[in-house]
């Protein structure tokens, strides 16, 4: 078969598999082999660690076939290739040989690498100016944007005249109306996969802020009427129980009877939900007695039934009839004012990247796509000279639209020249949604590509776990099927009111589909191999604590307890599903520590992804102090953290050393910062050199692409620089805190998820869902972005809500399967529960 791909489940030798592959293409077969076949063979991963790794592994196993080692890769390479052991090692040796003095032709790299290599061929057709830079931080340009945009407000009329109407609706439904938050949410946006997804043609149109005004109008016409009517209605039933003297709370369960709806949607200011009749009404509607008098009722209430059904029957026959597209205008008003400033934001941003000749990380992927969309592919990838034939593409869960779309024509040219190529993936691992990932490019559409199906496709899966024991195999298996069951029903119990018994089928069974061959084989290893261990602990809270302080100190108990049987602080991985799970465990450890600090107490020694920031570390603290010291040296508080810190991490009385001081301010940055590490004797600081070092790489980063000098990196520190991560490796002899994100891939001895009680429809994250309807006049837009909410299921977006609800509780099972599969030896899982739980 030409296309082999591969469904990996954790665990299960994915790396193995790709090196394994790999050679086989370099090896060739019996009657045929290229000692440059590597020239042609393009390997990606989606991280620079994965590919150093995936680089020194096929380098590694290289030199040892060529020195004639027997090994089990061997072994399987001489059946994969029907090549002898001794003619497997001379091609190893000629293989060695030249990948080494063609290192450069060794084509293993993520996929942004690689686009951004081909887009360095077409500078001038992209726009972009020649020695273009990267930019990885997102957030500096969003928030320069907005800066900019901002002070343009005073001279731009109609851009003021849109913030004010923007700002006006926001204060009258009690939103927030922050500015800068407002732009840098429409930056968002304008960078997100699925709005790109919908062209330039479309961009501009919704953008147009004389269409938006005329559209929105339209619209606003849907609301006013139905609320209009609504409230008229509602109006006319208080009127009537008012004439007999009755009012809401007269009715059977008083203040929450089913008379209160009159109320609501009579209101001055309805929310629209509570248009949505609950349960009482519905049966108030359908005679329910019950609900309409009782034994404790006032005299003469009974009579109200007759006099208030007519109009309760106007009122839902006008929900029925009117609702649903009120309700979807409702939703298309919220977030559709905001794309008025969208051509601002896109304009803004290029501005700005063009004047410090850079790139956004996330626009090559889209830039490439514009330039092999008309198809111009053949000779967008013949102008770069890459001739790949083969493809190796990792983590392919991962994928998103786009860039399956630029890689989708290589793919089938390679085919199509009778080159083999590997997919491997993992739908079960798929956590990335949030970052434009779609698992369905690999679960649903590589399986239905005729194109594909007709080169040949053959499907196979790994599925025996040579990662933990077989006791942790055993437990996840059990564990995934029975929550599989759960979230079934939970599926199924959720999307009973849609009306689409297709969809319905397919989001019922999307669960099932995604973990259809999930349950896991043990490996064959030797018998001390066996042994695993596997708890379970369940919190609840009473009148002394709360269940997560409870989970917080059986984890500092347990951390103890393992560390004395053995277990290294480096064999031990706690998850988290949260930066601000993992905010609650770093605080509790720091306030244990200085609460026990004279008493003896033990504290295990947490490193978690807070203290990796640069600015956790106190010689970067004591850097960056002295560098505002010698500009702001009236400062006093900063003069009092360069007393403080110094004392312990430099060297005592540099904030009296004027002279030093006085230098500095005329240094240029990198210049100052070298000063600092001399001045204080760092250079052979071992704890203090990963921080310094890094630091000193994003002071020459940030030099290069900015020329505001010391002042303009201050601020910037203070305003983004304090996020920067440590991108070395952490200390070895500590206790590693992540979140669930981050440990994807990796693996330990023990792992410990203290908090296992996340939700299933996650609302973290992005909120904003584009969708879009046949339906007039929402048809005017291909597409509209809403807030995700409960309230779409009403609306004629209620497909994609569905889907969009689904997807996230994939999302919420597979963080679970990412986080039980990471151990080897021991698991222990943690959940506390709230006061309303069943035990």
């Amino acid at each position: 078969m030409a296309l082999k791909v591969y469904k990996a489940s954790a665990g299960t030798g994915k790396t193995y598999r790709l090196t394994l592959t790999y050679l086989s293409f370099l090896m060739g077969g019996p009657l045929y082999h290229d000692p440059h076949a590597f020239f042609r063979i393009l390997a990606v991963t989606f991280t620079n660690k994965a590919t150093a790794e995936m680089k020194a592994r096929i380098l590694d196993t290289l030199e040892s076939l060529a020195q004639g080692i027997p090994s089990s890769m061997g072994t399987d390479l001489c059946a994969e290739t029907g090549l002898s052991f001794d003619r497997l090692v001379d091609r190893a040796r000629l293989v060695h040989k030249e990948l080494l003095h063609n290192y450069s032709r060794f084509s293993v790299s993520t996929l942004d690498s690689f686009f951004q290599r081909v887009l360095r061929s077409f500078v001038l057709e992209t726009g972009l100016g020649t020695g273009y830079s990267v930019d990885t931080d997102t957030d500096l340009l969003l928030d320069r944007t907005a800066g900019r945009i901002i002070e343009k407000v005073p001279t731009d009329a109609s851009l003021q005249e849109w913030i004010k109407e923007l700002i006006t609706e926001k204060v009258s439904r009690a939103d927030r109306w922050d500015v800068n938050r407002i732009l840098k949410q429409v930056g968002y946006q304008a960078g997100s996969e699925s709005f790109r997804t919908l062209g330039e043609a479309f961009a501009e149109k919704i953008s147009d802020r004389v269409f938006l005004r005329e559209f929105m109008k339209e619209i606003r016409r849907i609301t006013k009427e139905f609320e209009t009517r609504m409230h008229a209605l509602g109006r006319e039933a208080l009127r009537l129980m008012d004439m007999q003297g009755f009012s809401p709370v007269d009715f059977p369960n008083r203040a929450s009877s089913f008379a209160r709806y009159f109320e609501k949607i009579s209101a001055r200011k309805t929310i629209p939900d509570d248009y949505i009749p609950q349960k009482r009404v519905t049966e108030a509607a359908q005679g329910k007695e019950s609900l309409w008098f009782n034994k404790n009722s006032p005299p003469g209430l009974e009579s109200m039934q007759a006099v208030l059904m007519p109009v309760l029957h106007r009122i839902l026959d006008l929900y029925k009839a009117c609702f649903r597209e009120y309700a979807t205008a409702v939703s298309v008003l919220e977030q559709l004012p905001l794309m008025g400033l969208l051509a601002d934001v896109i304009t803004t941003m290029r501005e700005i990247q063009e004047e410090n000749n850079t790139l956004d990380i996330g626009d090559s992927t889209y830039l490439l796509s514009r330039l092999t969309g008309d198809g111009n592919t053949p000779f967008v990838y013949e102008k770069t000279g890459s001739g790949y034939e083969s493809f190796l593409l990792d983590e392919f869960q991962d994928t998103s639209v786009l860039q399956w779309r630029n890689m989708y024509p290589l793919l089938l040219n390679g085919l199509a020249q009778g080159a083999h190529s590997l997919i491997v993936g993992d739908v079960k691992q798929s956590i990335y949604r949030w970052r434009n990932s779609d698992w369905r490019i690999l679960g649903e559409q590589i399986a239905n590509d005729p194109v594909l199906l007709n080169l040949g496709v053959e499907f196979f899966t790994l599925d025996t776990n040579r990662r933990s024991r077989p006791e942790i195999v055993s437990f996840v298996n059990l564990l995934i099927d029975n929550v599989l069951g759960s979230l079934k029903d939970e599926i199924r119990d959720k999307i009973q009111e849609y009306d689409n018994p297709q969809d319905r089928n397919y989001l019922e069974d999307l669960l099932q589909t995604a973990y259809s061959a999930h349950k896991e084989k043990v490996a064959e290893k030797p018998f001390e191999q066996t042994g695993g261990y596997v708890r379970v602990n369940t919190f609840f809270p009473d009148m002394h604590s709360d269940a997560a302080g409870k989970s917080l100190r059986a984890l500092k108990d347990l951390l103890v307890e393992l560390q004395e049987r053995g277990f290294k602080p480096s064999d031990i991985l706690i998850l988290v599903r949260s930066k601000e799970n993992a905010r609650t465990v770093s605080h509790y450890f720091f306030k244990y520590r200085r609460e026990h600090q004279t008493d003896g107490m033990y504290c295990p020694d947490v490193v978690s992804e807070d203290s990796l920031y640069l600015a956790s570390s106190p010689y970067v603290s004591l850097a960056v102090s002295l560098l505002k010291l010698c500009h702001f040296p009236e400062n006093s508080c900063v003069a009092e953290t360069v007393v403080r810190l110094s004392r312990e991490y430099g060297r005592a009385g540099v904030v009296n050393d004027r002279d030093f001081l006085n230098r500095l301010r005329f240094l240029p940055l990198a210049d100052a910062f070298e000063a600092i590490v001399q001045k204080m004797e760092w250079t052979r600081c071992v704890r203090a050199l990963p921080y310094l070092q890094d630091l000193h790489d994003t002071i020459l980063q940030f030099a290069s692409r900015d020329s505001g000098g010391v002042y303009a990196f201050l601020k910037w520190w203070d305003d983004r620089g304090k996020q920067k991560m440590l991108t070395s490796d952490p200390p070895l002899n500590a206790i590693r805190l992540l979140t669930i994100h981050k440990a994807k891939g990796l693996e330990a001895p023990v792992v410990i998820v203290p908090f296992c009680n996340w939700p299933l429809d996650s609302r973290s994250g992005s909120q904003i869902i584009w969708t879009g309807t046949d339906a007039a006049p929402f048809n005017r837009l291909k597409q509209v972005p809403v807030q995700y909410n409960d309230r779409l299921k009403h609306t004629l977006f209620s497909r994609d809500y569905y889907l969009e609800y689904a997807q996230r509780v994939l999302d919420s099972l597979n963080l679970l399967y990412v986080a039980v599969t990471r151990p080897r030896d021991e698991l222990y899982l943690f959940l506390p529960f709230g006061k309303n739980a069943s035990r």
